[in-house]
């Protein structure tokens, strides 16, 4: 004897249950859990940055990664054919914080970027005795 399949079990591995309106409901308060949780993590992430506080940025890398795992699976569950216009604004109003969050990140990229080409010019200073200087090579360019 064959079990068949009833309406609440899916077929496949990933693919999303038939529309039960109770089990729709959990997927989609599933799905706001699951925004909420990424807005307060990048929030936290920002506010770090913005405090130049010392951050442990393998952690928040580690943290998103899961989030966004997290948030794949909750819009599996909830399928395409559950989805609404609320679901879309709370998806803006995290994409929104993301952006901002990617500004943050940016500024202090730019800063460890010039930090390091001073030390490297320091460095560079230090180490040389003049010998091969950048005036000496563009005379030599020029000519």
């Amino acid at each position: 004897m064959v079990d068949l399949p009833d309406e609440k079990t899916p077929k496949r591995m990933g693919e999303p249950a038939a529309t039960d309106p109770a089990r729709a409901a959990a997927l989609r308060e599933g799905f706001s859990q699951t925004i909420e949780r990424i807005e307060r993590l990048i929030d936290l992430e920002t506010a770090t940055l913005e405090q130049y506080r010392p951050i442990d940025f393998s952690e928040f890398n580690h943290r998103k990664s899961h989030a966004l795992l997290e948030l794949s699976r909750a819009m599996r569950a909830v399928g395409a054919e559950a989805r609404d216009p609320g679901m879309r604004e709370e998806l803006e109003r995290l994409s929104g914080k993301l952006k901002r969050n990617l500004a943050t990140l940016e500024i202090h990229l730019k800063a460890v970027r010039e930090v390091c080409a001073l030390i490297s010019r320091a460095i560079q200073t230090e180490e040389s005795d003049g010998t091969y200087s950048s005036a000496i090579h563009r005379r030599y360019e020029q000519s």
